[in-house]
């Protein structure tokens, strides 16, 4: 019941046009202003970002931002899924999430 639960909030999202999918997000160092700005320039406020694995960069660059929620395709539950306006995720993460819904 609970991956059923996932796979249909992922279904609405991308209905809706809230889900977005990239290559791969990633920051060169640890600062805040670097995830804020490439956020800002793929038009992005609030968000949640999932990916198939988390650096360390990215974790402690995204973290003293309130909008900004970065996890592990393990880690998406369906709060958070429905908590965030937007849903960003890398392809990597869309092919975790198909193994663990199948």
């Amino acid at each position: 019941m609970y991956r059923a639960g996932i796979a249909s909030i992922l279904s609405q999202l991308a209905r809706e046009d809230r889900l977005a999918v990239v290559e791969n997000f990633s920051v060169d160092a640890p600062k805040t202003k670097l995830v804020a700005s490439k956020l800002k320039d793929m038009g992005f406020g609030s968000v949640l970002l999932i990916t198939d694995t988390v650096d360390e960069n990215l974790l402690l660059a995204s973290r003293n931002l309130p909008n900004v929620l970065v996890l592990e395709a393990q880690q998406a539950d369906p709060v958070s899924l429905v908590r965030f306006p937007r849903v960003l995720m890398t392809r990597g993460a869309i092919a975790k999430m198909e193994e663990m819904l199948a």
